[in-house]
């Protein structure tokens, strides 16, 4: 996917960009996620292979089911979460983290989220949790049933919980390669950003920094099943920790 020269990138000894540095080292970025992005998803592979063996022999995968009442715990009994009046979040797909009882939870207390919907031009519109499953895009991801809101919806989010193949110590996020979140997160910049991934999908910047152009956005946290971290430079308005007051309602 094609993006914007952004004033991050290479410049020449005379301050302009120098696009023989600046492609080659977009050419090595890209690489390197390319490679990240293999080794993860092989390894979410061996996840959704685990759990569909363990189903065919008919045994409940009870680590599964926990790891989403765990995530669900950790994601509410961080402070911001459970002041906001909206947050966004994701229905999960077979090996990332599961969301389902996240978003019971959420719905059950009176503010169901607010679920992307993927667009033609692979930007995210939203909609309202009904609790229905449609497979809606041409991805397969399931998408809410509800009136569809434009991009613009994501500013009436205090949290957002955004999917992940990995997160840094330093809150680079590395997606699916489509950066619907780096053109969505534009559209709520007084939020608090999390990326939901498992425990070893949060790597050390010091020793394996996610690979980032600059057009990607950061996150301010991390959550798993076992924690919510802060990560990188906590935006100004959204404190990792979830202690701030929260915003104005549009």
């Amino acid at each position: 996917m094609v993006r914007p020269a952004s004033s991050a990138d290479t410049t020449g000894p005379s301050g302009d960009r120098d696009p023989d540095v600046r492609d080659e080292a977009a050419v090595r970025v890209a690489a390197e996620k390319r490679a990240l992005r293999t080794r993860l998803r092989h390894e979410r592979r061996a996840r959704v292979v685990t759990a569909t063996r363990t189903a065919a022999s008919g045994t409940a995968d009870l680590a599964a089911a926990e790891a989403g009442t765990a995530l669900r715990d950790v994601v509410l009994a961080v402070p911001a979460v459970r002041r906001a009046g909206r947050v966004a979040a994701f229905v999960s797909l077979p090996g990332e983290p599961d969301t389902a009882p996240l978003l019971a939870a959420l719905a059950a207390r009176g503010t169901p989220a607010l679920l992307p919907v993927l667009r033609d031009d692979d930007s995210l519109a939203w909609a309202v949790d009904d609790g229905a499953r449609h497979p809606g895009n041409r991805l397969g991801i399931p998408e809410p049933g509800g009136p569809r809101k434009g991009p613009e919806a994501l500013a009436d989010a205090d949290v957002v919980l955004v999917p992940a193949l990995a997160v840094d110590t330093l809150g680079r996020r590395l997606g699916q390669g489509l950066g619907c979140y780096d053109r969505a997160l534009p559209h709520a910049p007084g939020a608090l950003v999390a990326a939901v991934v498992h425990d070893e999908e949060v790597l050390d910047a010091a020793v394996e920094p996610v690979p980032a152009d600059p057009w990607d956005r950061p996150v301010a946290a991390v959550v798993t099943r076992t924690r919510w971290r802060a990560v990188g430079t906590v935006a100004a308005g959204a404190p990792a920790d979830g202690t701030a007051a929260p915003r104005p309602r549009r």
